[in-house]
């Protein structure tokens, strides 16, 4: 999925640059396919520049952003740049789910550009809707990824897609190895400032 993102891109180090490739890695024979859990949220950015700095996420492999979200989250999930622009509760209420959809589309763009800007340019989303659990379980089938990468806990809308019974339904039914990442609070601050600015970009998208 492509779409058109904010004016304003995010910045480059949004994501942290990923440690040189040895020859092997750097050509491989087959490109890996790698499946993440994503959830726009603050700690799913911290998951995501954490596979980096392991090197989880090498610059070769395909890599597939996947975003699991249920039609009713889209509103929940946008709240912090709605309210960080200053729209009062009413105008909030009158937020049109095609819109906000338009919103989210803008994001994956923009996570996408910040990773290819890094050099992982073979990289794209995949925004399903429906249960996290079976929809999860179901695009790893499909795509045969050689692992799952998801967060042990999620703190946007989308939670469900990364924590709790999700996460452990997800290591005991999918049909590949699935990498629960762990981040803890001190890198969840690191991302506090990159946060902001990404919070800042997309009320522009709003209208803001």
């Amino acid at each position: 999925m492509e779409s058109t993102g904010p004016t304003s891109p995010l910045p480059t180090e949004f994501f942290p640059a990923p440690a040189p490739l040895s020859p092997e890695t750097e050509h491989p024979r087959k490109h890996r396919v790698i499946v993440v859990a994503y959830d726009h949220s603050l700690y799913g950015d911290a998951v995501i520049a954490k596979s980096i700095k392991l090197g989880m996420l090498r610059p070769s492999d395909d890599i597939r952003i996947l975003h699991i979200v249920n039609q009713s989250d889209y509103t929940t999930m946008f709240n912090p740049m709605i309210s960080a622009g200053g729209t009062s509760c009413s105008s909030r209420d009158d937020v049109m789910e095609s819109t906000l959809s338009q919103v989210a589309d803008a994001f994956m763009y923009e996570v996408i550009q910040a990773l290819r800007k890094i050099g992982f340019e073979k990289v794209r989303s995949e925004v399903l809707r429906g249960d996290p659990k079976e929809s999860a379980t179901d695009y790893c089938r499909i795509a045969k990824p050689k692992y799952l990468i998801t967060g042990s806990r999620g703190l946007g809308a989308i939670k469900r897609t990364v924590m709790g019974s999700v996460s452990n339904y997800l290591t005991k039914h999918c049909p590949c190895p699935v990498l629960v990442v762990k981040v803890d609070p001190s890198e969840i601050e690191e991302r506090k400032e990159m946060n902001e600015k990404k919070n800042a970009k997309f009320a522009d998208v709003l209208g803001m």
